[in-house]
């Protein structure tokens, strides 16, 4: 990403979106920087701690989602966003997803559960680009480990948002 006029948005929920925040804050200040919170986000720390939060307190601007459409040089990370975004809309192509399963097994929701349930003994995070279709973009990066036994999908979660 070199130039001015360039915006990084995160989009997103929990952990994940927090460090990923934290060092598009640190590495890219230069940038316009935003952020999307999932719309269950009520600004309140729980058992995860609110992007929402997280982001206001780091006076990073919110944003809708219909808002990000017509930005040119954007720059989207998708970690644990809760829509399938219509990649359509935007002008931008720089659409990237962290996605909780090492693709192209478990496209979609619940791979966390799935991947347990299923006796995976490897987890992991891809990175990839966001198409038309759900989890079916050119794969970036991969990341992957072992999933201990009698992991729960608990245990897996929590793997999963440190290593993404």
């Amino acid at each position: 990403m070199h130039g001015k006029n360039k915006t990084i948005c995160i989009a997103g929920k929990n952990e994940c979106a927090i460090k990923a925040l934290s060092y598009v804050i640190e590495k890219y200040r230069k940038y316009e920087i935003l952020a999307l919170p999932n719309k269950t986000d009520n600004g309140n720390d729980s058992w995860q701690k609110s992007f929402k939060k997280f982001a206001k307190r780091k006076k990073i601007k919110i944003v809708s989602l219909k808002s990000l459409y017509s930005k040119k040089d954007l720059y989207l990370f998708s970690l644990e966003y809760e829509n399938i975004l219509p990649v359509g809309k935007f002008i931008s192509k720089n659409l990237y997803n962290f996605h909780f399963s090492l693709l192209p097994k478990y496209r979609g929701c619940h791979t966390n559960y799935f991947q347990i349930a299923q006796g995976e003994k490897k987890s992991g995070v891809t990175l990839h680009e966001i198409d038309r279709g759900i989890d079916t973009g050119g794969v970036i990066d991969k990341i992957d480990f072992n999933i201990p036994l009698n992991s729960t999908a608990y245990d897996n979660y929590k793997t999963l948002l440190k290593k993404s």
